[in-house]
């Protein structure tokens, strides 16, 4: 499927990612990545991956965790990055030739509407993806398909703001200078904390065709938001929650920028740890791993 294929049929959405979040992901890349290898560190064990197996990593970004799964599935195993951001993947691509990996490809598409062969993988996984396809259910059926019997869905997805300091206290702060996002705010997908309800979380599954999900475990750890206090405040103002908040509101949100910038210097420096480490906050996810029925 080439990226015309894919664009035709959820425009908007591909757009998005291309054309105005990328920019962003490729500067903070060293925080986004380095923070989802935290959690995927500790999740990894739990899914429970092994030599020989075939994965699909869907929602891959600039391939950090294709590789990790290429390692972890040896010459015997093989790995497929699947997404719809083409500058991701043209990096994904130079740093797996620069490793040398020999088992692990990349695909620029969809995974909601991807044409994946019929029980082609013994196991899914996303680390931070599913949460921004417009379609999760969608997309998870058509990874169903894709799915061997008895073959695994492996997914880490942020939990609550509430439980998420690292971006919901920034957001707090935010919120008492600007009103939320109205109808209409322009979003690239559902947004980052769309899976942090688990009632929700089971019932999307599940009318994905996963009813067997045999591990849904909560991880807590501190993460960095950005190296020093600016770059936190940069990092919150385009990439997270608070900052979709800010330019929403337009000539309101540039008015209040100053005094919201001032207020998270603030919010941070008590989180800046000694010797340039940077600024730590709490970050909280899910570990879900669902089987596809093996009739």
């Amino acid at each position: 499927m080439t990226m015309s294929d894919v664009a035709a049929q959820n425009v908007g959405f591909v757009e998005c990612w291309n054309e105005i979040l990328t920019p962003k992901w490729i500067r903070f890349r060293h925080l986004l990545s380095g923070n989802g290898k935290l959690h995927s560190d500790v999740a990894m064990p739990r899914f429970g991956i092994r030599p020989g197996q075939r994965v699909l990593d869907f929602g891959c970004g600039f391939g950090e965790t294709t590789l990790e799964l290429g390692r972890l599935v040896g010459p015997g195993g093989s790995v497929l990055g699947l997404d719809c951001t083409s500058a991701f993947l043209e990096i994904a691509n130079r740093e797996r030739d620069q490793t040398g990996v020999t088992n692990v490809r990349y695909e620029l598409g969809d995974a909601q509407v991807h044409p994946f062969a019929p029980a082609s993988f013994d196991v899914a996984y996303a680390r931070f993806g599913v949460m921004f396809f417009e379609s999760a259910v969608r997309a998870l059926r058509n990874v169903h398909r894709a799915l061997v019997p008895g073959g695994a869905v492996c997914l880490i997805v942020w939990r609550g703001l509430a439980d998420n300091p690292a971006w919901g206290a920034a957001r707090d702060v935010v919120r008492r200078y600007l009103p939320p996002p109205g109808e209409g705010a322009a979003t690239c997908g559902p947004g980052p904390f769309s899976w942090a309800d688990e009632e929700t979380d089971r019932s999307m599954l599940a009318a994905a065709g996963f009813t067997d999900i045999d591990l849904f475990e909560r991880n807590d750890l501190p993460m960095c938001v950005g190296r020093s206090l600016q770059e936190a405040i940069d990092y919150q103002m385009l990439v997270g929650p608070s900052g979709e908040i800010v330019r929403e509101a337009g000539l309101q949100g540039t008015l209040c920028l100053p005094e919201i910038r001032a207020e998270l210097a603030e919010l941070f420096r008590p989180n800046l740890r000694p010797g340039g480490v940077g600024v730590y906050m709490g970050s909280s996810t899910w570990f879900i791993r669902a089987r596809k029925s093996n009739r």
